[in-house]
């Protein structure tokens, strides 16, 4: 997984990516992302945030309130880091939008296999 945090003019503050080993779907993937990209937000103390994912089920649980069993305990923990930014917001970008955090993402599960 990979994520990357931007100011508003578009300057890479940070990046990170990681791998695990037995991850059940893409979705849990996508949602450990945010988590971690969260928690860095939040080491940089930053106010506010604007989050892009190219998951568009996660993207729309966040929006809507919505609850998924498969993801439940890592939903908990975003929302619980969400409430340390004001304003917070979610918005979905296809994949091709995504392209650099999908790099790292992919470099990472690259390492992996290796």
């Amino acid at each position: 997984m990979g994520w990357i945090i931007k100011n508003e003019e578009g300057a890479v503050l940070c990046r990170g990516s990681s791998n695990r080993i037995y991850v059940g779907s893409a979705l849990i993937v996508e949602a450990l992302a945010m988590r971690d990209a969260l928690k860095q937000a939040k080491d940089l103390l930053l106010p506010s945030l604007h989050i892009y994912s190219d998951s568009q089920v996660l993207i729309s649980t966040l929006c809507e309130g919505w609850d998924l069993n498969e993801i439940a305990g890592i939903l908990t923990d975003i929302r619980n880091l969400a409430t340390l930014f004001c304003p917070i917001s979610y918005s979905f970008v296809p994949r091709l939008e995504n392209s650099l955090a999908d790099s790292l993402a992919r470099a990472s599960l690259a390492r992996l296999i290796m």
